[in-house]
């Protein structure tokens, strides 16, 4: 920090799109320095702090005063209601000594009954500390020394801490630098939260490793209108930036050409996509939509990794083209890659190489033996930026971290990834997970090959919105499929049933015994947009998925609402009223009449209402009621009653005032009032 102390390290940015808060990197250093002398006087060297920050540069600032105090950082997110539950497991596994985040979010700590664990801890306003350091906070850090925790996201499993060290840190930026060619000229431009792998490295870890500018803004602000995202590249011309394989298909969505035609994206040197299955159709529609407004053919950069090594195992090089191949769909089946050129078959990304000493094997799972070329096995990882294990968790540590091969008598060990792939033409392809295949009568079906038949097949149905599982019955596996239904997308639940029925048993030769359409939005996902799999299969079985039109000869379940007002209403329950009437309205108009109707005790999540939904809906409520409100208070709810109590709340006065009169489209009143 010291050679770069006048340039801007990180930027923030508003909803809006509009600058908030800046930091250059002598800034960054002293109150980074401020917040460590504040933690030597708390805690020990060594001890784990939780970070609870919502998205903005005061999370940055906490997270390197861990570094400078020699604390082990636990970056997770605010300890709303809806996540509390799991920022207090979290807290527990980890046995945190300390809580940072800002004075709102520990001020609103206070109220915690005690039986959560955070609510004994103490707890740092990392806002609040403004004054230079009292002195230089001098920590003698081993590369083998915990720098942070990065819990998974539990896409497949529960959340376990991955234990990040200083050295695993240091290497995996320097990959980065090597593959991704960031120079001190690169621009970062990201909406990626914090608390995840991908968004920690590429957009905390790499701007402060290699002394670039990090443009941020928080993953609600790209939801909710993802050409923010596209606007800050252009306008801060953009270098580097990374996002989930959904976020592509978003910007094509999500944006107008009017908007698009204000950009130039021609900075843009690698957008790279990761954290989930990538798409070569997502990456076609990316490139048509953005080509014509800068976007290099090269940019776009497929890759491949986990937390478990730190981030990133393969990615393309900066400057090359991406390569796709299809692949005889049988073959996979039977865990051989055979090319079929033109002919019809799966259709993979290749997900480019490893850099700097990282080690791949493809290995058979079940004998822990290499495969011959052209096999698929599950992918072993070993090199410096693999994690020596799981915070407190020696038993799956030996099971994940400690694999050896078979037969070669090497000391080396490999994380074993739970992902199937293979080499081909020089790059890694991934067709699968070990636990994502379905067996049915000896032969194998790769789940994600199915999700993908049905999006192909379907086009009402939108890839990263369809998740396939089996279920055991009599004895055998049997396929399920659960996927978003749009209801502005033209066919009837009862026509789509059909169309992935034939689509599935004309491609794969084996039927689904259950087809479940759910709510927009709602599909299982982590933060970091993978499906959580195992989680929709849980939902199916206990009855708990958001369900429009469910096919084994169920019928759709609809719920009912109460939204009655007092004799003589205040103007909190008139706004109230007009909160709920709007949301009905927003529902009928956007989940269609087989969605369910509106229960005012149960969340918008219950509803089926996922995050990009809710983002649509807090637009549409703050036209009706002409005043901005945060989207925190839709999300921190609840329920649909508690939302519209504490919305009402924000938007009328301190006192009840008396009705204006009504104005044209507002006969209520209400919106004149709100004001």
């Amino acid at each position: 920090m010291e050679t770069h102390r006048a340039e801007t390290a990180f930027v923030f940015l508003d909803s809006a799109g509009q600058e908030v808060e800046a930091l250059t990197y002598g800034e960054l250093q002293q109150r980074a320095q401020a917040i460590a002398c504040q933690l030597t006087r708390e805690v020990a060297v060594g001890d784990r702090a939780l970070l609870l920050h919502p998205p903005g540069l005061d999370y940055v600032v906490s997270f390197y005063g861990c570094l400078y105090a020699g604390v082990i950082a636990v970056p997770l997110f605010p300890p709303q209601p809806n996540v509390l539950e799991q920022v207090d497991t979290i807290a527990r596994d980890a046995e945190a000594s300390i809580v940072l985040s800002t004075g709102d979010i520990v001020g609103g700590m206070a109220d915690l009954d005690d039986e959560w664990y955070i609510a004994g801890l103490p707890r740092i306003a990392s806002d609040a500390i403004t004054e230079p350091p009292e002195h230089a906070v001098e920590v003698e850090i081993a590369e083998t020394d915990i720098a942070y925790l990065q819990y998974t996201s539990g896409s497949t499993s529960v959340p376990k801490g991955v234990i990040i060290h200083h050295g695993m840190m240091l290497h995996q930026c320097a990959e980065l630098v090597y593959g991704w060619g960031v120079d001190t000229e690169s621009v970062v431009v990201s909406w990626l939260p914090h608390f995840h792998d991908f968004g920690q490295v590429s957009s905390v870890l790499l701007p402060v490793f290699t002394g670039t500018k990090a443009v941020l803004m928080a993953p609600s602000t790209f939801v909710k209108n993802p050409i923010r995202w596209l606007s800050a590249v252009s306008a801060y011309h953009g270098t580097h930036s990374g996002s989930p394989n959904f976020a592509f298909d978003l910007c094509v969505d999500r944006t107008t050409p009017q908007q698009r035609a204000e950009l130039d994206l021609s900075s843009w040197r690698l957008v790279s996509n990761g954290a989930e299955p990538v798409r070569k159709a997502t990456l076609d529609r990316f490139r048509a939509a953005f080509e014509p407004h800068g976007l290099a053919p090269t940019a776009l950069t497929p890759g491949y990794g986990l937390a478990e090594a730190t981030l990133k195992v393969t990615s393309g090089t900066s400057g090359v083209e991406f390569a796709a191949t299809s692949f005889d769909t049988t073959a996979l089946g039977a865990r051989e890659a055979v090319p079929v050129g033109d002919a019809p078959g799966t259709e993979l990304v290749g997900c480019g190489i490893s850099v700097m000493r990282t080690d791949i094997a493809i290995v058979t799972p079940e004998s822990g033996q290499r495969t011959a070329d052209g096999a698929v096995g599950e992918i072993w990882v070993s090199g410096p930026i693999v994690s020596p294990g799981y915070w407190n968790r020696p038993e799956d540590s030996e099971r994940t971290f400690r694999a050896r091969i078979t037969g070669e008598g090497d000391a080396r060990t490999y994380l074993r990834t739970g992902d199937l792939g293979f080499w081909y033409a020089g790059e890694l392809y991934i067709c699968g997970r070990v636990k994502n295949l379905m067996i049915v009568n000896g032969v194998n079906y790769y789940l994600e090959d199915i999700e993908t038949t049905v999006v192909n097949g379907v086009a009402s149905l939108r890839a990263g919105a369809v998740i396939a599982f089996s279920v055991e019955r009599d004895g055998q596996e049997n396929l399920v499929l659960v996927a978003e239904y749009r209801a502005d997308a033209g066919p009837s639940p009862q026509a789509l049933v059909t169309a992935v029925h034939d689509a599935v048993a004309r491609k794969h030769a084996i039927v689904p015994v259950a087809i479940v359409f759910i709510g927009q939005g709602t599909i299982p996902r982590t933060t970091s947009g993978k499906l959580r799999r195992q989680q929709c299969k849980s939902d199916f079985l206990a009855g708990a998925l958001a369900e429009v039109h469910r096919w084994e000869g169920m019928v759709t379940i609809e719920t009912s609402a109460d939204t009655g007002m007092s004799a003589t209403p205040s103007m909190r329950e008139l706004v109230q009223h007009g909160l709920l009437t709007q949301i009905q309205e927003w529902m009928a108009e956007n989940l269609g009449s087989d969605g369910p109707r509106l229960d005012s005790a149960r969340s918008l999540a219950e509803h089926g209402l996922g995050s990009v939904d809710q983002m649509n809906l807090h637009d549409r409520l703050e036209m009706w009621s002409g005043k901005r409100f945060p989207p925190e208070l839709m999300w921190e709810a609840t329920s649909i009653a508690a939302m519209t109590r504490i919305i009402a709340d924000h938007l009328t006065p301190a006192v009840d005032d008396v009705v204006s009169a009504p104005q044209d489209g507002d006969p209520t009143g209400v919106r004149s009032a709100a004001r």
